[in-house]
C-alpha cells in the first residue's frame, strides 16, 4: 500500500534535547502546542487534519479531546488519523495541542505498542488547515508531572508487566491550563524537526503513513454503580452519592479513607478523578477484575497462591490490581486524576491519604470504550442461563477488541493469532463490520518471518518467543473469512503466506513422516493444562511431556494435517486444484502416520512409544479425518468419559465442540460441555475467565465460544460455500423449548425460530436458498424475502 501523496511534505517535530532512555524508564510523556488566530471569514465548515506520533497521542482543540491514536500498526503501516476539527475552532485565539506518550525504543514497555527509534509527533493541515501542519513555530515541553512506574516497582505477583503504564502524578509539576489561549510559554521551546533522510542518500524516515482503517472508539461517560465497602468517616450511602450525583465528599486533614467501588460489569474505560485542595495528599487507584483469596503478603514473605472464587466476595476477598498514583499538588484549582491509557476493571479501590490539608472529592467516573461493533444477530430464548451464557460472551468479546483483538484487557493487550483467530470468528456470526478483521489478517501476513511463520503476537513492541502453532491458526482465520465474507482478492494476498507457514512445518517433518520439535527458542504450545505443568519452567508447561521425552507430540502434526485440509479448500476458491490435490495428499501421508506410530488400543496416544494420551490428540484426530465414522464417534465417546484425560482448556473447548459435533454426538454432550461455563456463572464473572487451572485473567476473548455454539450449534447457522453461497441451517431443537433468533448471514438476516412443538420457521430479509438439516436429512427451501416459512422435522 502507497502513502498518500501529502505525506511527503508532513513534517514531524520533536522536543529539543530529548533522551529517550534515561534511567531505564518505559517511557515519557511531552506537551506540544500552536496558538493561532482565525477571522470570522476563516471558520470553515471544514477544517481537517490528519494525525499521528510515535508513539501515542491524544489531540485537543481550544482544551477539547478530538482524537487519540495512533491505532496501534507497525512502521511500514503506520496509521493517522484525520479529523474535522471545525466545530472545535472560534473567531479570534485558537490552540491546539497534544500529549504525546513516548515509549523507550530499546525497553520493553507496553508490548502491543510499537516504537521506532525515532520519536515524532505530526499534524498534516489540508488546505486551510495548512497553517497549522507541525514545523518549527509549534512549542513544546516534556511533561515532568508525569511518571510510569518502573519495573522494579511492579506487583509481580501478578504475573509478567506487560503493560508498563502505570503512572504516578505529581500535583505541582502539572502544567496548568496549558490548552489557554493567554498561556504564558516562555518556558515552553521551539519544537525541533524529526527525520532520518540525508541529501543524496536514499534514507526514508522508519513510519511509511496510511489511513487509520478502522473505526475510532467512542469514549463513552459512565458512572460507578456502588460502593462495596469502605473506612473512614463516609459511609456506603455518601459514597454512593458521590459516584451517581456528584456530591461531594470531604477527607479532613491527616486522614485516610478507602473505598471500593462497583462498576456492574468488567469493561474497559479511562478513569477520571475530580477533586480540590489537598495539598500534600496521596491519592491511589487500584484497578482489579474482582475480588480473590488473600495472599497473605502483610503476614509472610511467601505470598500464597492466587485463588478466585466468587468474584463479589467483599467480605472475605481483596482486590489486587494495577495502580496508579497522584501526589497533590499546592494548587488551589480542581485537579483531575486521569491515567492517559485506558483502564480494565471491575472493581476500582480509591484511596485517599490526606496531608496537612482536607481534600474535597468532586466526581469519580469514567469514560467507557471498545471496539464499536454493531451487532446484528439477536436471540430470544426462554433458558436464562442460556441468556447469561450470551451476555456474557458478548461482554467478553467487547472487552477484548478495541484497535486490535486483545487476548486479555486486563494484562496483556496483545493480539495472538490463536486467540484472534476465534474472537474473529465469534464476530462473523454477530455483524456484518470485518474492518478489524481484515487489519487483523494484514498485520499478521505483514510479520511473516524468513523461515516462513507468522509472530505469534503482532503488532509487538519487542522481539518474542515465537510459537509455531499459532502460524497454523492463521490458516484458519484466512478460511474462516473466506466462508463468511467470500473475499478473493483477500484470500489471494495470503496464499503465499499460508504456503510458506505449511512448508515451514514440512521441513521440520521427521524421519516416520510426523513433526519434530521445533527450534530451540521457540515456544512450543498446545494449551495451558495442570497435567503439562512444569513449575519454574513456562516453555515445558505447555505440551504433552512426550514432546520433551520422544521429540514428538502428536497433536503437532494433527493440527498440521487439519490446517492442510483448510489451506486446500482456500487453493479450490482460487481455482488452484494442484495445490490443493496437493495439500490433501501433504494431510493424507500425516495421518496414515499418525495411525501407525501413534495410535493404540483405539486411542491416539501423546507420541510414538508412549502411552499417555490427551484430549487435544483425539480432538484433531477427528478434525484432521485420521478417524472418522463410527470409530470417530466411539473415540470422542471415549475422550469424553476418561476424566484422567488431560482437559482442553476453554479455548481449545472450541475445537473439542467441532470434533463432537463431526462425529455426531454434539447434542448428546452438548450440557456437560457447558459446564466449565456453568461454574464461571456460579462464581459471579461478567467475563469469560483464561482457564481453569490458572486464576488470572478473568476476561479472555478466546472463552467466549458460547457466542458460536449459541448462533452455529444450536441455532445451526452456518455457511456452506465461500461468502455464504450456500446457507446451511442445522438447528438442534432439543436444546431449547422454545428458541427464536435473528441471524446475520453475508446474504441478508435469516431468523429462525420454534416452539415446544418442534416447528421451525424461517423468515429471511432477502430471497435466498437454504439448506435445512434435520434429523440426518436435508431439505432445500427458497426463502423469499419476509415471507415466513415453516419446516416440521
Amino acid at each position: 500500500m502507497s502513502s498518500p501523496a501529502w505525506t511527503a511534505a508532513a513534517k514531524w517535530i520533536w522536543v529539543p534535547e530529548f533522551h529517550d532512555e534515561v534511567e531505564k524508564t518505559p517511557g515519557k510523556y511531552c506537551l506540544f502546542r500552536k496558538q493561532f488566530t482565525l477571522a470570522a471569514e476563516q471558520l470553515f465548515p471544514n477544517f481537517v487534519v490528519h494525525v499521528s506520533a510515535d508513539s501515542r497521542y491524544r489531540l485537543f482543540v481550544n482544551g477539547k479531546s478530538v482524537a487519540f491514536g495512533p491505532c496501534k500498526s507497525y512502521p511500514e503501516r503506520w496509521f493517522y488519523e484525520t479529523v474535522d476539527i471545525s466545530q472545535h475552532l472560534v473567531q479570534g485565539a485558537n490552540v491546539i495541542s497534544a500529549r504525546v506518550l513516548r515509549y523507550a525504543y530499546a525497553f520493553p514497555g507496553s508490548s502491543s505498542i510499537i516504537r521506532t527509534g525515532l520519536p515524532g509527533f505530526m499534524l498534516f493541515g489540508i488546505d486551510q488547515a495548512s497553517i497549522i501542519s507541525t514545523d518549527e513555530t509549534w512549542k513544546c515541553k516534556e511533561d515532568t508531572s508525569t511518571v510510569l512506574v518502573p519495573y522494579s516497582e511492579w506487583n509481580y505477583l501478578l504475573g509478567p508487566p506487560f503493560m508498563a503504564n502505570s503512572e504516578r502524578i505529581y500535583g505541582d509539576f502539572i502544567d496548568q491550563n496549558w490548552h489557554a489561549s493567554d498561556l504564558d510559554e516562555s518556558l515552553w521551546k521551539p519544537a525541533v524537526s524529526q527525520s532520518l533522510e540525508v541529501k543524496m542518500l536514499p534514507v526514508l524516515n522508519p513510519w511509511k503513513l496510511a489511513p487509520r482503517p478502522i473505526p475510532a472508539l467512542p469514549e463513552t461517560p459512565k458512572h460507578f454503580s456502588a460502593a462495596t465497602k469502605c473506612t473512614g468517616s463516609a459511609d456506603l450511602h455518601t459514597w454512593k452519592d458521590f459516584l451517581l450525583e456528584d456530591t461531594a465528599i470531604t477527607v479532613a486533614a491527616n486522614a485516610t479513607s478507602v473505598v471500593d467501588v462497583d462498576a456492574s460489569t468488567l469493561t474497559t474505560g479511562f478513569l477520571s478523578l475530580r477533586f480540590r485542595g489537598g495539598r500534600g495528599a496521596k491519592l491511589r487507584i487500584l484497578c482489579s477484575e474482582g475480588y480473590e483469596k488473600d495472599l497473605g503478603v502483610e503476614k509472610s514473605p511467601f505470598p500464597l497462591p492466587r485463588g478466585k472464587s466468587d468474584r463479589c466476595d467483599h467480605i472475605s476477598g481483596r482486590l489486587y490490581g494495577t495502580e496508579d498514583y497522584f501526589v497533590v499538588g499546592s494548587s488551589s484549582r480542581i485537579n483531575t486524576f486521569e491515567p492517559f491509557w485506558f483502564r480494565t476493571f471491575r472493581y476500582v479501590q480509591l484511596q485517599i491519604t490526606s496531608g496537612e490539608e482536607e481534600l474535597t472529592l468532586l466526581g469519580f467516573d469514567y469514560r467507557e470504550t471498545h471496539y464499536p461493533l454493531e451487532i446484528s444477530t439477536r436471540i430470544d430464548v426462554s433458558n436464562p442461563e442460556m441468556e447469561s451464557l450470551w451476555n456474557i460472551s458478548l461482554n467478553t468479546l467487547k472487552n477484548c477488541m478495541h484497535e486490535t483483538y486483545e487476548d486479555c484487557p486486563f494484562y496483556e493487550q496483545n493480539q495472538f493469532a490463536s486467540d484472534a483467530r476465534l474472537q474473529m470468528l465469534f464476530t462473523y456470526t454477530l455483524s456484518s463490520d470485518d474492518r478489524l478483521a481484515r487489519k487483523t489478517l494484514e498485520e499478521f501476513h505483514a510479520s511473516r518471518c524468513a523461515d516462513g511463520l507468522i509472530v505469534a503476537q503482532f503488532p509487538a513492541g519487542f522481539k518474542s518467543f515465537q510459537i509455531p502453532q499459532f502460524s497454523l491458526y492463521y490458516i484458519l482465520m484466512v478460511h474462516d473469512h473466506m466462508q463468511y465474507f467470500g473475499d478473493k482478492s483477500l484470500v489471494k494476498k495470503y496464499i503465499g503466506t499460508i504456503d510458506g507457514i505449511l512448508n515451514y512445518f514440512d521441513s521440520r517433518l521427521n524421519g516416520i513422516g510426523l513433526v519434530g520439535q521445533f527450534d530451540h527458542e521457540n515456544w512450543a504450545f498446545v494449551d495451558w493444562v495442570d497435567a503439562w505443568t512444569t513449575p519454574r519452567q513456562i516453555k515445558k508447561s505447555c505440551m504433552p511431556p512426550a514432546y520433551w521425552t520422544v521429540g514428538i507430540a502428536t497433536v503437532n502434526s494433527l493440527l498440521y494435517a487439519t490446517a492442510l485440509l483448510h489451506a486446500a479448500d482456500i487453493a479450490d476458491f482460487l481455482g488452484r486444484c494442484n495445490t490443493a490435490i496437493e495439500y490433501r495428499q501433504r494431510a493424507k501421508d500425516i495421518n496414515d502416520s499418525a495411525n501407525r506410530n501413534s495410535f493404540e488400543d483405539g486411542i491416539y496416544t501423546d507420541g510414538p512409544g508412549v502411552r499417555s494420551t490427551c484430549q487435544h490428540t483425539q480432538v484433531f484426530a477427528v478434525l484432521s479425518g485420521a478417524i472418522s465414522g463410527v470409530a470417530a464417534t466411539q473415540l470422542m465417546e471415549r475422550t469424553l468419559r476418561d476424566k484422567d484425560l488431560p482437559q482442553c482448556s476453554y479455548a481449545l473447548k472450541f475445537y473439542l465442540f467441532r470434533a463432537l459435533e463431526k462425529a455426531g454426538i454434539y447434542t448428546s454432550s452438548f450440557d456437560a460441555m457447558m459446564e466449565p461455563w456453568r461454574k464461571m456463572i456460579g462464581e459471579n464473572l461478567t467475563t469469560w475467565a483464561e482457564n481453569d487451572s490458572n486464576p488470572r485473567s478473568d476476561c479472555h476473548g478466546w472463552s467466549a465460544s458460547p457466542i458460536y455454539e449459541i448462533v452455529s450449534g444450536i441455532f445451526g447457522l452456518k455457511p456452506g460455500a465461500p461468502g455464504f453461497q450456500k446457507v446451511i441451517i442445522e438447528p438442534r431443537m432439543d436444546l431449547l423449548d422454545v428458541a427464536k433468533a435473528r441471524l446475520y448471514t453475508r446474504r441478508g438476516v435469516v431468523t429462525v425460530e420454534w416452539n415446544t412443538r418442534k416447528v421451525l420457521a424461517l423468515l429471511a430479509s432477502s430471497n435466498m436458498s437454504v439448506d435445512i438439516r434435520i434429523n440426518g436429512s436435508t431439505v432445500t427451501r427458497q426463502l423469499l424475502a419476509d415471507i415466513r416459512q415453516e419446516c416440521t422435522p
